[in-house]
């Protein structure tokens, strides 16, 4: 039986082929999105046999009688008794759990040696409303694009579900990767999508292969650009009510915040800092120039002393 989802309304179609473009075509976002941090995972359903009967959508019989709680409990490694027995295994999207995603799209590829490791042919399903394939796919090295109608807000999205088998006993695997024509990129519900580059990808093993699970890690660190271009390294949570997160593992040594160009700033104490102009004149200071320093201070104390409204009048009168 043919697993595989071909006809969907045009509205839908037009829909998913929109932001399968713009998952192909673009580089990505810089700044972190809300599907920031997600990994690709794959988990063999071991309640569920496939076998040429089976419903029509796959999907919904993994959610119905075998569904996957959280990552943790993904089972990512098959044994080969008897062989040839034909299993399924899934594809899920997994995001952390203090994140809000809105998964609208998500490019990724298969890889596995298919001298070991064989698909039934046609028996793969995408859990999405459209799909876009490689004319090879599921073959290794190629790649899909899943698209949603409207954005999947879980924690753990099912994406793709295929049928296969290891026939000969030997220690091998079926990985998932970067879509090989575009990269590995989740896509949210915005106009254009934010594209969130895939943290990590995982592997079914057969027989030896114990797998790889990588689940995500629900408070990374990151680089925090603040709003007098200083940066710190914190989480997304406590940079998100100070300052713009750039992402998981990025670093603040160089200095990589998107702000103007600095100079000195001095103010009416004699105290200077490096701020952009506009900065500087919100302070109330006065901004000595682009590339000006503060070592040495180039300010001076503005004199300051106590007099009375009459003795001025008197003085300029």
């Amino acid at each position: 039986m043919k697993l595989s989802r071909g006809h969907h309304a045009f509205s839908s179609f037009v829909a998913g082929l929109s932001i399968v473009a713009g998952l192909l075509l673009s580089s990505g976002a810089a700044v972190a999105g809300p599907n920031a941090d997600g990994v690709l995972i794959v988990s063999y359903h071991d309640a569920t046999t496939y076998s040429d009967g089976d419903p029509e959508s796959v999907c919904q019989l993994i959610e119905e009688l075998d569904p996957l709680l959280d990552c943790g409990s993904a089972v990512t490694n098959v044994l080969t008794d008897p062989p040839g027995r034909a299993v399924l295994w899934a594809v899920y999207a997994a995001f952390p759990l203090q994140s809000s995603p809105r998964l609208a799209g998500v490019t990724v590829g298969v890889d596995y040696d298919n001298s070991t490791v064989f698909l039934v042919p046609g028996a793969w399903e995408s859990c999405g409303d459209f799909v876009l394939h490689d004319n090879d796919w599921p073959g290794p090295n190629t790649g899909a694009a899943i698209t949603w109608n409207a954005a999947r807000t879980e924690h753990l999205v099912r994406v793709l579900v295929f049928a296969g088998y290891e026939y000969y006993g030997q220690d091998t695997s079926f990985d998932l990767i970067p879509h090989p024509n575009g990269g590995g990129f989740f896509a949210d519900d915005d106009v254009p999508s934010n594209l969130d580059e895939i943290a990590d990808y995982g592997r079914l093993g057969f027989n030896g292969d114990p797998g790889y699970l990588p689940c995500p890690v629900d408070d990374p660190l990151g680089a925090c650009c603040l709003p007098d271009c200083s940066c710190v390294v914190t989480t997304r949570d406590e940079c998100s009510s100070q300052g713009e997160w750039m992402g998981p593992d990025t670093a603040c040594d160089p200095n990589q915040c998107p702000c103007p160009e600095q100079g000195a700033c001095c103010f009416d104490d004699g105290t200077c800092s490096l701020r952009s102009e506009p900065s500087c004149i919100d302070a109330g200071g006065t901004y000595l120039g682009q590339f000006t320093d503060c070592d040495p201070n180039p300010c001076e104390v503005v004199p300051v002393f106590d007099s009375s409204w009459g003795r001025i009048k008197g003085t300029y009168r």
